[in-house]
């Protein structure tokens, strides 16, 4: 029997709030504009509400999934009890080599950002090793760091940057979002996975779940996450739609930054560098937390501290990093990251929850007959 995590590692239940939303908003939301209001054009606002209503059905199953973990486990102790030791643990590696292909995903994104944007003279391997060198260090400090963490990229960036999104109104055309209704449910459906990479993060919760006090208390702030996400997101896109046309959102790879450029501030000439710039506080604790789900993994499947395989880790990172540099490569990982997410939150969790149902039945069936 695994020991109890010590108290002192846990987290308040109210703290998960900012641990979901943190990782939920990411570099996504500076791009998915595009690809949506292409699909669905004035419609798009509908498909966040859709995908946002999604989430909350992918989250209540991961807290019914996790509830039946061993000794209040992560999904890794769910593997092995459930799957056996070979089979569970190789499902495990999986979901390990998707939390690093997440964190490869937002921090090459971020990086393509600063060098189109601000230093585009700088290597990716300079920009890549700073950000690795301070994930060592805040993953290093354990998980309550990485948590305190994902508070500061809640509340700095929604002092911040989230108002400068309200300037573009004063140019806003509000007939663009008519005609409403104008597509069918089954767009709406295909569309929502546009959506995928922006609303996934909350699946770090089948790691961490142990570390929540009462963890199964903690599904109301999920969800309360998750609604804060949506809300964010639906402001994000009835701001671009009212503020663009059809034709102008083609054009544009990040229309939320170009938004940013709006305000005028007789002092400051380029407000997106300060966007971007306080954007690293919503990007770093992605990546520190899906560093530390992954050494997480590492620790449950092999028992090796995590201290010892984050440097491993992290090098692989950085390999990745400097193999995928490419504006086709970087596509390419996010839509692999999307769909993979996609495939672990909407087709394995809820096999999986139908797996551990049958399993305990048949047990419970077996115990009676004895």
């Amino acid at each position: 029997m695994k020991q109890p995590i010590p108290d002192r590692f846990l987290i308040s239940p109210f703290f998960v709030f900012f641990v979901v939303h943190a990782t939920q908003i990411g570099v996504g939301a500076l791009s998915f504009q595009q690809p949506l209001m292409k699909a669905v054009g004035q419609d798009a606002w509908m498909v966040v509400l859709l995908a946002g209503l999604a989430a909350h059905l992918f989250i209540w199953l991961m807290y019914r999934l996790l509830s039946r973990a061993p000794f209040g486990g992560d999904i890794v102790s769910l593997h092995q009890h459930y799957l056996g030791r070979w089979f569970g643990g190789l499902l495990s590696v999986g979901v390990m080599c998707y939390y690093l292909l997440a964190a490869l995903t937002v921090l090459q994104a971020y990086i393509e950002i600063i060098k189109v944007w601000v230093f585009p003279l700088m290597g990716t391997w300079q920009f890549s090793l700073i950000f690795l060198a301070l994930t060592y260090y805040a993953v290093l400090g354990g998980f309550r760091v990485v948590v305190g963490l994902c508070v500061w990229g809640v509340v700095i960036p929604l002092a911040t940057i989230f108002p400068m999104l309200f300037f573009p109104l004063e140019y806003a055309q509000y007939r663009n979002l008519l005609p409403v209704f104008d597509h069918s449910f089954g767009q709406l459906v295909s569309a929502s996975k546009e959506m995928t990479l922006q609303y996934l993060g909350f699946e770090m919760l089948l790691m961490y779940y142990p570390f929540v006090k009462n963890a199964p208390s903690s599904q109301k702030w999920a969800h309360a996450a998750n609604g804060f996400t949506t809300f964010i997101y639906l402001v994000i896109i009835l701001i671009s739609i009212v503020f663009y046309n059809q034709e102008q959102i083609q054009h544009l790879t990040w229309p939320t930054l170009t938004l940013a450029k709006i305000p005028e501030v007789p002092f400051i000439e380029r407000m997106e560098y300060i966007v971007i710039s306080i954007y690293v506080l919503v990007v770093f604790p992605i990546i520190t937390l899906s560093v530390w789900a992954a050494t997480r993994v590492v620790k449950q499947l092999f028992a090796v501290q995590q201290r010892r395989s984050l440097p491993v880790l992290l090098v692989i990172l950085f390999i990745g990093t400097l193999l995928l540099q490419e504006k086709a490569d970087i596509e390419r990982i996010s839509q692999w990251t999307a769909k993979l997410g996609l495939y672990l939150v909407a087709v394995y969790v809820p096999l999986l929850c139908i797996s551990v149902w049958v399993v305990e039945k048949v047990k419970k069936t077996l115990q009676q007959k004895r």
